[in-house]
């Protein structure tokens, strides 16, 4: 029953047991999907979407005429035909090609549709998901982010994802010989102005305040800006490198702080010389509220160590106690206030 938790609606349309139970509704499925909704599972509108595409698709009957009307509209042709072959004959054409043509349009906009609609997957806040790509490629979620794909992924030539937010991609490699590699076998992830292409690889993107930042943890990637055609960057594993929208900057090779920029995938913060804004400034991607500190200055106080995500409260009362601060909240913004 857990498989089904991190199904996207493609999943469970390519499920041949949920195409069965929405089909034919058997007691013992009933009794199942019954089960599984009632664990409020976070993909719940997945599931929805594709019980409503499946219910509604598999529902079309065909509309069989009665006997006797059929008989008699084929002696009336007939008749008419014969009165009068050739204007018949010529409207008959007509009729049909009318509605080939409607047919053909009908279809055109449908497989339009499919081809064009994507798939987005957004988390909220305080929340990190895990999703699997029809690849087997996996993107993980911070708070507040999100990645979109193609719904054709399956018969489009070529991997593509749209990311906001931060996401760690764990990349399926599909190419042995890398002087040969076909268009079907590349992966491109896209943020901002930024594309990254990999072919096999893990490594971890963050798009926040109009500043991109780029983690290599393995394989190789080259990243292009789409606004500068000439702007190519290959990285190794260990480096990072940011992208504030006018070309590549700060490129770095730290092993050890690239493996501290997925810290988040565990719910926490870990770094070397980290400042109070810094914490700030996570807490508000991750739960969407602002903390505001009285006495500015107190925003450079570095921090060293493993600071936890798992909640608002523990990060709040972290950092009022490294500022020996009060604490106050009016709606969604709390204010720390110096102690008198």
């Amino acid at each position: 029953m857990e498989k089904y938790n991190t199904y996207s609606t493609q999943d469970f349309l390519d499920d041949l047991d949920f195409v069965r139970f929405v089909k034919y509704q058997g007691e013992a499925d009933l009794a199942y999907w019954r089960h599984w909704r009632t664990t409020d599972p976070e993909n719940m509108q997945a599931y929805d979407e594709a019980f409503a595409y499946l219910h509604a698709l598999l529902g079309i009957e065909r509309i069989l005429p009665d006997p006797t009307f059929t008989d008699s509209l084929f002696q009336d042709i007939e008749l008419s035909i014969a009165r009068n072959r050739k204007k018949k004959k010529g409207r008959i054409i007509r009729i049909w090609t009318a509605m080939a043509g409607a047919a053909a349009v009908i279809v055109f906009m449908v497989a339009s549709w499919y081809y064009q609609s994507m798939v987005v997957i957004q988390t909220g806040s305080g929340m990190l998901q895990t999703v699997v790509l029809p690849d087997s490629s996996t993107v993980q979620l911070n708070a507040n982010s999100s990645v979109a794909y193609r719904r054709a992924w399956r018969w489009l030539s070529k991997r593509e994802v749209y990311t906001t937010g931060e996401a760690l991609l764990e990349v399926k490699h599909l190419n042995k010989d890398l002087s040969n590699i076909h268009e079907n076998e590349k992966f491109t992830a896209y943020t901002g102005d930024l594309a990254v292409e990999v072919l096999g690889t893990k490594f971890n993107i963050r798009n926040r305040d109009n500043k991109i930042t780029v983690s290599l943890l393995e394989g190789r990637i080259a990243l292009r800006n789409l606004k500068y055609k000439d702007g190519v960057k290959v990285l190794e594993p260990g480096d990072i490198v940011t992208d504030g929208g006018e070309g590549f900057e700060n490129l770095t090779r730290d092993k050890k702080v690239v493996q501290q920029t997925v810290a988040w995938t565990q719910k926490t913060l870990t770094g070397e010389n980290l400042s109070v804004a810094d914490l700030i400034n996570e807490f508000r991607y991750v739960y969407g509220k602002e903390i505001v500190v009285s006495d500015t200055a107190l925003l450079n106080r570095k921090i060293d160590g493993r600071i936890s995500l798992n909640s608002p409260e523990s990060i709040i009362y972290s950092i009022a106690n490294i500022l020996q601060a009060n604490i106050r909240m009016e709606k969604d913004t709390i204010y720390l206030d110096p102690k008198q």
